[in-house]
């Protein structure tokens, strides 16, 4: 029987599954952050090591049994960050055993749809956009920091709600609900003793995360201001999925978005509402849907396709098998 590997390297955290081609799990393994961008790469190359050698132990498997990898690596961005990370983590890690070498945005795509295909427009603490088309030819878009042109990320939407409760401070806007809702994270008795901490710097913004959330929570009781930030984040980010269409030509065809990421998980619609209105006017056939599975599933399938196609049985055997995985180890790895 041939074994494969997925690996998704992120920055919070790593994972690991041991798989078949036929949809069984046999290993699963976690770590810390893998992402050689937050603490250096001496520390990412712990965190993956750590994260497969425990796969690896959970399955009762040695690294010379496994076929094939799929690897969703965060901090893989440039032609020269492949190059770096294959010398320095993944060749000490897996030598010459085949593998799958992706930025961990195509294995949010790959695990989100269960067609080879689509776009994928991952918003959280960053955002990105990625895409691949039915010819196989890959696109990406952003995803490089708010210097380099990126504008929608949960960090850009919370900082917004913080800037309305000032406006509406000084009367340039009416009043929000964001104003109670900050208030009361930050645990002052009112708008003025929040303000003189901030500006004391005696509260950080850190200090009131996660602020997108509060925003969503504005938004989904209707208030102006919130639904204003997040209409305005929605369609940058439909933007970004039309310009990943048009490079790979998918414009006139019927493909998947999957919508990857904490900021899709908020309570409003107003921000997938835009995103979606945005889209249509350029993909009518652009169908946005919430991931399936989690992004190391989505490693985990690239690795398998480097030898088989996925079978609809494979993918039922994948969701029953995950079910107990999740069971033994309380981690999720399906999210629609």
């Amino acid at each position: 029987m041939a074994f494969y590997l997925g690996l998704d390297a992120g920055a919070t955290k790593t994972y690991c599954l041991i798989g078949d081609e036929n949809g069984n799990i046999y290993g699963f393994g976690k770590a810390g952050t893998g992402n050689y961008e937050v603490y250096g790469v001496e520390p990412a190359a712990r965190e993956n090591r750590k994260a497969v050698e425990d796969a690896l132990h959970d399955a009762g498997l040695s690294l010379n049994q496994i076929a094939g990898i799929g690897m969703g690596i965060a901090g893989a961005d440039l032609p020269e960050d492949y190059d770096m990370l294959e010398r320095e983590i993944f060749t000490p890690l897996f030598g010459s055993i085949k593998r799958v070498f992706r930025n961990d945005s195509m294995a949010g795509l790959r695990g989100g749809t269960r067609n080879p295909y689509g776009i994928v427009i991952a918003c959280g603490t960053g955002c990105v956009c990625a895409g691949r088309n039915q010819a196989g030819v890959e696109a990406r878009v952003g995803g490089l920091g708010g210097e380099f042109g990126d504008e929608c990320t949960g960090t850009d939407i919370g900082k917004a709600g913080l800037r309305r409760v000032w406006q509406a401070r000084d009367g340039i806007i009416p009043p929000t609900r964001l104003t109670e809702k900050f208030v009361k994270r930050s645990g002052c008795s009112d708008v003025e003793e929040l303000f003189y901490k901030l500006y004391r710097r005696q509260l950080t913004e850190s200090d009131l995360e996660p602020m997108a959330k509060l925003v969503g929570e504005a938004a989904f009781e209707g208030d102006a201001a919130a639904c204003g930030i997040l209409e305005e984040g929605g369609r940058y980010l439909g933007k970004m999925v039309n310009a990943v269409a048009r490079k790979l030509e998918m414009t006139n065809e019927t493909f998947e978005v999957v919508m990857a990421g904490s900021v899709f998980k908020s309570k409003s619609p107003v921000l997938q509402d835009a995103m979606r209105t945005v889209i249509h006017t350029v993909c009518p056939n652009a169908r946005p849907v919430m991931p399936m599975f989690e992004p190391v599933v989505g490693a985990l399938l690239l690795g398998i396709e480097i030898d088989h196609p996925i079978t609809d049985a494979a993918y039922e055997n994948l969701k029953q098998s995950l079910r107990a995985v999740s069971a033994r180890t309380g981690v999720s790895f399906t999210m629609g």
